[in-house]
């Protein structure tokens, strides 16, 4: 039977409304494809599905701009800022369903605006947080603002002001934090501020109630330093707080030390107090200067100390000895643990000042220190020493190899070997006979290169025997250059020997001393002849030599040439030339002048008493800015170069210290400064020589000598490069300037 229209029409609306109340997705997916979310204003949202970065997910975007945060609490603490939101919002607004984080930025202006360079951290949770920012010592301004998650960020708070705090005694109480329990850091002094330029040590000292020290300015090369008043007659000191040590421990101490012009007192050191588990004080290890001037120049103390049996803890002090005035002033304190592999016998030590190794018996076979003397010795397989360098710079070896330059007291080697005889250059032995009978013929030909800078004797030596006595024999020396020589070459020496001997034989000889400058630079082959004349008619010559009575023919170097001096003089006899000057004929010396008075000058300007007699050259720091040095002779030196003719001048300086290791230059200047002078001044000639660390040596400095002006030389290179920062030794020191001069008068 047929439905009829009614029935059908309700079971439609059924079927309408089931649909209508189905889920829409449930048989539905996104293949590859985004689902976008828009409002009902047609904004988009969000995406569902593929994101365009290739992932997956629902991305928020286009949210809508977050409530600004209420404004943060900010506290200072030691080096940071600690910033707190309480997760509220400004006029009361809800966090918004999208929240990401509420951002800290940090500016050194109030009104700064924030931005990617001002962000210091974030507080992620909606319900607050705290951020902890370092920063530096000064007054900081802090801001936060929302950021959704759609990356929409609010507007930021107005800014609250804040500043890190230093160590303060709210942080540090004295005695509540001791420094075994301290970072003590990479440096690893175990002295806590040792500059004093923390503040630390000065809220210590008002802790402790010590009135008679204080916190300047003007430290050792720093901006800060303690000074301790010696005014109450009795020892006074400022303590550190205590470590912990093992015994047998050792440390290193060192100080910079000031007593003033008016210090009168007992003694300055710094040192360590060892005590026991139960706190009771077993002994003190101290290093003292030695004897405290009272000038106001600082000065360096340090040293090693030793932990005693029983002791668990030290206490470092600073101490200066009973007083009656003035003051001690501390800067740069030092203590640091020294490494060593055994308490006593064969060890190594390894310290702040260097290394020390020790023998089976505990004595000290290596030291390579600082600020102590240093030694070296080197033993074999079985103990036996086979070089060493002492602490004074001597040094023994088995054997000495050296590929460069070796000095001699200030001079190359090869100078000093220059300056001696080099000994036979060339020689002759003749065993044969030659004879003559009246005509000039050669005996021995001899032949050598020529140095102009040396000075040679030639000889020639023989026996003779004429075949009956009278006339004379007649040596001759002839030069013929490269060439071959023979009779008719330049003669250059000739000796006359009468024969007075009927048949017999008699001794002959020529010499001729000449420079090689005379002669010529080269080649020369030189020929002894000989001839008889004035003797009875028929007589014959013989020059002689046989194996047991050799003749023989020699060129000797005696030397370095030397400037000929002497002159004409009859010595009171008759002549037909004038009488000889009453002066002295010409002589030659060498004379060696060390120097009468040396110093240092800050900027080039005024005398630094601080280094004394040292010789500083160039720029290390903006104390003393570009320094310069001078150094001046004796009188005597004036005395002895009146009307003098100087061929050289050598100067000899011994630099212990160069701002590089691989050494730098010097810059030799002369002065005319008789005495030395207030302020600096020399002359504008120079000469710069390439100088190595501990090395002495002397420098042609002829060119920079006058000997009616010139009284000494400086130091003064005028520039800051580290390659002319050096140090040389001065008058008092182990190797002062010396002034070598060589002249005629």
């Amino acid at each position: 039977m047929s439905e009829d229209i009614g029935r059908r029409l309700a079971r439609l609306e059924q079927q309408v409304t089931a649909i209508s109340r189905a889920p829409k997705l449930t048989n539905a997916s996104l293949e590859d494809a985004t689902l976008e979310v828009y409002d009902d204003q047609g904004s988009l949202r969000a995406l569902v599905g593929q994101q365009p970065d290739g992932t997956s997910g629902v991305t928020v975007v286009n949210g809508p701009t977050p409530p600004v945060p209420a404004k943060p609490t900010v506290t200072s603490a030691m080096g940071n800022l600690v910033v707190s939101w309480d997760g509220k919002f400004e006029n009361n607004a809800v966090s918004p369903l999208d929240f990401a984080r509420v951002e800290v930025h940090v500016g050194a202006v109030p009104d700064f605006e924030p931005d990617a360079s001002t962000l210091r951290g974030t507080v992620e949770s909606a319900q607050g947080g705290t951020v902890t920012v370092s920063l530096g010592y000064q007054q900081w301004w802090v801001r936060l603002r929302t950021r959704s998650l759609s990356g929409t960020a609010s507007a930021a708070t107005a800014a609250v002001a804040g500043e890190p705090r230093q160590a303060h005694t709210a942080d540090i109480a004295a005695g509540a934090i001791t420094a075994d329990k301290l970072s003590i850091g990479s440096t690893g002094n175990l002295l806590v501020d040792p500059g004093f330029e923390t503040g630390f040590t000065e809220s210590r000292l008002a802790d402790l109630g010590m009135s008679w020290a204080k916190i300047e300015s003007g430290g050792a090369d720093s901006p800060c330093c303690l000074t301790i008043a010696t005014t109450g007659g009795e020892p006074r000191w400022m303590p550190y707080d205590p470590f912990a040590v093992n015994p047998g421990d050792m440390y290193w101490l060192g100080v910079h030390y000031r007593c003033s012009k008016a210090w009168l007192g007992d003694g300055v050191g710094i040192s360590l107090v060892w005590r026991d588990a139960k706190g009771k004080i077993l002994n003190t290890s101290s290093v003292t200067a030695p004897e405290p001037q009272a000038d106001g120049q600082w000065r360096r103390i340090s040293g090693k100390v030793r932990a005693p049996e029983g002791a668990v803890r030290a206490e470092a002090r600073l101490q200066a000895g009973e007083g009656t005035a003035g003051e001690v002033s501390f800067d740069n304190a030092e203590c640091r643990s020294i490494m060593t592999s055994a308490a006593s016998g064969e060890r190594a030590e390894i310290g702040p000042d260097g290394v020390r190794l020790f023998d089976g018996q505990g004595e000290q076979v290596v030291s390579l220190v600082t600020g102590a003397p240093n030694y070296l010795s080197l033993s074999s397989h079985d103990g036996t020493s086979v070089a060493s360098i002492s602490d004074t710079g001597a040094a023994g070896f088995q054997s000495l190899s050296v590929a460069g330059k070796l000095t001699w007291q200030g001079d190359d080697l090869q100078t000093v070997l220059d300056a001696m005889p080099r000994g036979l250059v060339a020689i002759n032995r003749q065993t044969s006979r030659v004879e003559t009978t009246g005509t000039e013929v050669g005996w021995v030909e001899l032949g050598f290169d020529a140095d102009p800078t040396r000075e040679y004797r030639i000889v020639v030596d023989a026996h003779v025997s004429p075949s009956v006595a009278g006339g004379e024999l007649r040596l001759r020396l002839r030069d013929g250059g490269a060439g071959a020589p023979d009779i008719r070459s330049p003669q250059v020496q000739s000796a006359m020997h009468q024969l007075v001997r009927n048949g017999g034989w008699q001794r002959v000889r020529l010499e001729l001393p000449v420079s090689g400058s005379v002669l010529g630079k080269g080649k020369h082959r030189l020929l002894a002849t000989f001839d008889n004349k004035q003797g009875p008619s028929g007589q014959s010559v013989t020059l002689i030599g046989g194996d047991s009575y050799p003749g023989f023919m020699y060129i000797e170097d005696v030397g370095p040439k030397l400037k000929e001096t002497g002159g004409y003089n009859t010595g009171g006899g008759s002549s037909s030339k004038p009488d000889p000057d009453p002066k002295p004929v010409p002589q030659q010396y060498t004379t060696t002048y060390t120097a009468s008075w040396s110093g240092s000058y800050s900027r080039r300007s005024s005398y630094n008493s601080y280094y004394g007699n040292q010789m500083l050259q160039g720029y290390y720091s903006e104390n003393n800015g570009t320094q310069a040095a001078l150094c001046g002779f004796p009188a005597d030196m004036v005395k002895d170069l009146a009307g003098a003719s100087v061929q050289k001048a050598e100067l000899f300086l011994y630099f212990d210290h160069w701002y590089s290791s691989s050494g730098g230059k010097a810059v030799i200047k002369p002065h005319g400064h008789t005495s030395r002078p207030a302020t600096f001044s020399c002359g504008s000639s120079s000469k710069s020589v390439d100088w190595s660390r501990n090395e002495g040596k002397w420098v042609d400095v002829t060119a920079l000598f006058e000997a009616s002006t010139t009284r000494g030389f400086g130091l003064d290179p005028n520039n800051t490069s580290g390659t002319y920062y050096g140090r040389a030794n001065g008058v008092g020191g182990a190797n002062p300037p010396k002034l070598r001069v060589t002249y005629t008068k």
